[in-house]
């Protein structure tokens, strides 16, 4: 953890959504902090509530959704108890967002300039023709080739990659405190997903902000990150520096996301793979919520539901044989040397 003060606090945060059938916990009391120039990345499959987290943060639920629980607090401020004029000044300005996919997240009819200086002549006070000038000067620090070009075209004109790129512009525009990125490589192919990366690399350090990257790749987390949070159901399961998660995973969840990563250093025909699917959010098991998925479940794990318990340090977990885990892990290891 950093010796910083955090910009961002998520305590108890719970999000859920009114459904026909009942209510969806999507968020279940998930707690973090985050440090000005720090990346956390936010791990786990389609329906853990990686994403819901995010919408959370920046106040944009459906209308179905609501927080009836916990606090998240942006400079000593309840984001949850801000009225919708002062939410809308930190929206995009001080808290922006990278959305998973830039074909549907960018207007098709309104160009790429158009679309970067509504937020500079909203925030910034700036007049159309400075916002023009500092959106091309955006484009070009993203690496858009031609950007006096670019800013007149619109999103169908450029390619995957460029539209990534813009969309990072966008997020840019106001030089935020907090940038979110929700799976900002998911659409790419592996060549710009690693140019995307390092982009955003280069930007954290010119900018000084801080970042909340979501993702289900951890291999993308070890490249990006400095903390982690993996969570399965709603619930953060593993939580910790990201060297000792990667040295030292405490939870079968994450030792499972991990064996599911290619691995050149080792000769395999298969890849592991977790058994099953994420259960509906209104179906999970009675005690742990992924023991109907792992291998090291008990009749205890059927019924009893872990809390999350210090490891070591800034290192949690949320698991009854985390025992049985780490000798699990060293068995593996010592077979693949």
């Amino acid at each position: 953890m950093s010796d910083k003060e955090p910009i961002l606090k998520v305590k108890n945060l719970k999000t859920y959504f009114k459904t026909e059938d009942g209510i969806v916990k999507a968020v279940n009391g998930i707690d973090f902090d985050l440090c000005p120039g720090e990346t956390l990345a936010i791990v786990g499959e389609s329906g853990s509530g990686k994403s819901v987290t995010s919408l959370s943060i920046m106040r944009l639920l459906d209308t179905n959704g609501y927080i009836p629980e916990g606090e998240i607090i942006y400079k000593g401020k309840n984001v949850t108890k801000m009225s919708d004029s002062e939410m809308r000044s930190v929206r995009g300005n001080e808290i922006a967002m990278i959305f998973q996919e830039p074909m549907t997240a960018l207007n098709p009819v309104f160009t790429i300039g158009e679309q970067i200086t509504e937020a500079i002549t909203l925030h910034m006070k700036m007049n159309e023709e400075d916002a023009k000038t500092r959106a091309v000067d955006l484009l070009r620090k993203v690496g858009i080739p031609e950007p006096e070009k670019r800013v007149d075209q619109y999103p169908h004109e450029l390619s995957g990659g460029m539209r990534q790129r813009a969309m990072i512009a966008m997020a840019l525009s106001c030089n935020p405190s907090i940038l979110i990125a929700d799976e900002p490589t998911t659409a790419l192919d592996v060549t710009i997903q690693a140019q995307i990366l390092e982009l955003m690399k280069d930007l954290q350090k010119e900018f000084g902000m801080a970042i909340i990257f979501i993702t289900h790749d951890l291999g993308v987390v070890a490249e990006m990150s400095d903390r982690a949070i993996v969570m399965y159901g709603g619930e953060t399961v593993e939580q910790g520096d990201i060297v000792n998660i990667y040295k030292n995973p405490r939870h079968p969840y994450t030792w499972g996301l991990m064996n599911s990563i290619p691995r050149i250093d080792i000769d395999t025909e298969r890849l592991w793979a977790i058994p099953g699917v994420v259960p509906s959010p209104l179906n999970f098991p009675k005690g742990c919520k992924f023991s109907n998925r792992c291998f090291l479940a008990s009749d205890k794990c059927k019924t009893d539901h872990p809390g999350l318990e210090t490891i070591e340090n800034d290192h949690f977990s949320r698991c009854w044989h985390i025992d049985k885990l780490v000798e699990e892990v060293k068995k593996v290891r010592a077979g693949d040397k």
